[in-house]
């Protein structure tokens, strides 16, 4: 496997594991046996450790959903649509693997007080995704393209907290409804 290949190998693994575990559940070793690397090979890449790992897995995550809203909005016809279309990937992608990983965000979070870094990560990915959904927003002529956004972020965020808690796309499905009464009415 080439240098690049362990690097992403080992961001990958840390973002399921953090998403299933939370960053105070899990341990370097358990990311370095489920990666089937050597500890060398953490250090050589993360020389800043656990921090600097999960910044990397928790933006590669981000990365993914940010994409992932792009794609949600190209095609859709208006801004609560987007938001329809958000909702039924997420609850499709946690039926397909019969689980609702946490938020890439969420999972980072509870190490915010004691690692400042995280907290950073988290508040620019956070930035990212809004930022995204007011272009989206200023697209379709919404009055209030940041408000928009944000509101419908907040949402999107709080359905994900229920969905894992309740490990089930049925918060997805139930925000989806919501906004299509909202195009509807």
């Amino acid at each position: 496997m080439s240098s690049n290949e362990n690097r992403d190998k080992l961001i990958r693994t840390a973002s399921r594991l953090f998403r299933s575990k939370g960053y105070d559940g899990v341990g370097l070793k358990e990311i370095l046996a489920a990666a089937d690397l050597p500890k060398g090979s953490l250090y050589y890449h993360f020389p800043g450790g656990k921090v600097e790992l999960a910044d990397a897995a928790t933006r590669w995550a981000g990365d993914w959903v940010a994409r992932m809203l792009g794609q949600c909005f190209e095609t859709a016809t208006c801004f609560e649509e987007g938001g329809v279309k958000t909702c039924e990937t997420l609850a499709a992608n946690a039926e397909h693997h019969n689980s609702v990983p946490a938020c890439p965000v969420v999972s980072i979070l509870q190490a915010a007080p004691s690692e400042p870094a995280l907290r950073k990560t988290a508040e620019d990915i956070h930035t990212t995704w809004t930022a995204g959904l007011v272009r989206q927003a200023e697209r379709f002529g919404v009055p209030d393209p940041h408000g928009a956004a944000l509101s419908l972020h907040m949402r999107l965020q709080g359905a994900w907290i229920l969905a894992y808690a309740q490990q089930s796309g049925a918060p997805f499905h139930q925000l989806a409804a919501e906004l299509r009464k909202a195009t509807a009415g």
